[in-house]
């Protein structure tokens, strides 16, 4: 509703910018004078110097109308997104979903996990797992750690921290 009210400012704004910029014409035609010279002063001069006096009020405050118009009729809202309180979701959604399965469970075993338990993940295999993880570790989310046959895969600090896992 508070949409509503601003659109119908600015159009009444903007409807009395009109009807200045239409009449304001007007009313100074109306003052031109017939005569030029009476009792030895130009009235002509006089007229062009009252209207020198106030033709900078009137562009003033035509500028202002046009532009309290212009700010309620094209106000822009803008909304940004309400940050969930679990980082961790946050986080996967920019992954991709294979990415999100391996950052999902890293996150789940507290920071770190054994490649070989990674590559044992639902669709997920041993080649897909490798790529993947080469993947998030050039991205520097993740770092790996040789252990006999397996890998560690750990967290790095910094992502660590940011999700608090």
């Amino acid at each position: 509703m508070a949409d509503n009210k601003k659109i119908l400012a600015g159009l009444v704004a903007l409807a009395v910018f009109v009807l200045i910029v239409f009449y304001i014409p007007k009313f100074f035609e109306s003052g031109i004078p017939e005569v030029c010279i009476v009792d030895g002063v130009c009235e002509h001069e006089q007229y062009l110097n009252s209207m020198i006096t106030y033709l900078p009020g009137i562009l003033v405050l035509g500028f202002l109308i046009g532009v309290a118009a212009s700010y309620f009729y094209f106000e822009r809202k803008i909304e940004l997104p309400v940050p969930s309180p679990d980082k961790v979701k946050n986080v996967l959604l920019l992954l991709n979903p294979t990415e999100r399965k391996i950052i999902a469970q890293i996150v789940a075993d507290k920071g770190q996990s054994l490649q070989s338990d990674i590559s044992r993940l639902e669709g997920i295999g041993k080649v897909k797992a490798h790529r993947t993880i080469e993947k998030l570790i050039r991205r520097g989310v993740i770092e790996k750690e040789e252990k006999g046959k397996t890998n560690i895969l750990k967290l790095k600090k910094e992502i660590k921290d940011a999700l608090n896992a």
